[in-house]
């Protein structure tokens, strides 16, 4: 697999490593009986409820049928991905996002786009080209990808090991997690934020810890009206004590 290198203005460089082929096939396929799954429930409900021998039915069954068949198929992966910051149904279960290439979440202009471009590289041609550009591309891109300047990429999660020279390796047994979403944070996500405070602190320049501080937010879901230095601080000692915790398992 790809290693996509984000240089921050920080001057740190974030890796992620980007989806398999056989990831994004995966989650595609998922996607797939999804989708099959809601056409089968509501021709279900549908051929149960109505009578079909009347023009009246007919015309009335097929407004639904686009409304809440046809409509919820074609724009599926453009909502999915814009509501749950890049990911799919698939995408959630094979443990992938879409992001953009800075390490930044996607907006929607790149949804759409890559959406659109979807119809060509996906749907169109069976996936070939899809297949072709990503094994191709050196940073596991599709056409829409590059168009829209997003990546696929896994969500390492935090591993069964603990980096104590990360974190420390002194814990009060009796200590309470303040912000357990931390465990959604991969290694190498902390130990950026880790580097990121050791500067600020040396430097005294704690307002570059605002970027910082929002990205987890956003990445974990946390809302906290906790000062970003205290935050941060707080999630690096969470997360340690979450992974010393798992290590000892």
């Amino acid at each position: 697999m790809a290693q996509l290198r984000i240089p921050t203005t920080q001057n740190v460089t974030l890796e992620y490593e980007t989806a398999s082929i056989g990831e994004r096939i995966a989650a595609t396929l998922l996607d797939g009986v999804v989708q099959a799954g809601w056409v089968i429930l509501w021709m279900l409900l549908l051929f149960g409820v109505f009578d079909v021998q009347t023009n009246r039915n007919e015309v009335l069954l097929g407004v639904i049928v686009i409304g809440f068949v046809v409509l919820p198929l074609f724009l599926y992966h453009l909502v999915s991905e814009a509501l749950w910051q890049g990911q799919s149904i698939g995408k959630r279960i094979m443990k992938v996002r879409v992001i953009s290439l800075n390490g930044t979440p996607a907006r929607f202009t790149q949804y759409l786009l890559r959406w659109v471009l979807r119809l060509v590289d996906v749907s169109m041609f069976y996936g070939i080209v899809a297949i072709a550009c990503i094994l191709g591309s050196g940073r596991g891109q599709r056409l829409g990808d590059m168009a829209a300047g997003t990546a696929v990429v896994r969500l390492n999660r935090r591993q069964t090991t603990a980096d104590n020279s990360l974190f420390g390796s002194d814990y009060d047994p009796n200590y309470r997690v303040t912000f357990p979403q931390v465990a959604q944070l991969a290694d190498h996500d902390v130990r950026l934020i880790q580097e990121l405070v050791t500067q600020s602190e040396k430097r005294g320049a704690y307002h570059i810890l605002d970027e910082v501080a929002q990205r987890v937010r956003t990445l974990t879901g946390i809302e906290t009206t906790m000062p970003n230095h205290e935050f941060l601080l707080v999630v690096l000692r969470d997360y340690g004590y979450l992974a010393s915790q798992a290590a000892a398992r």
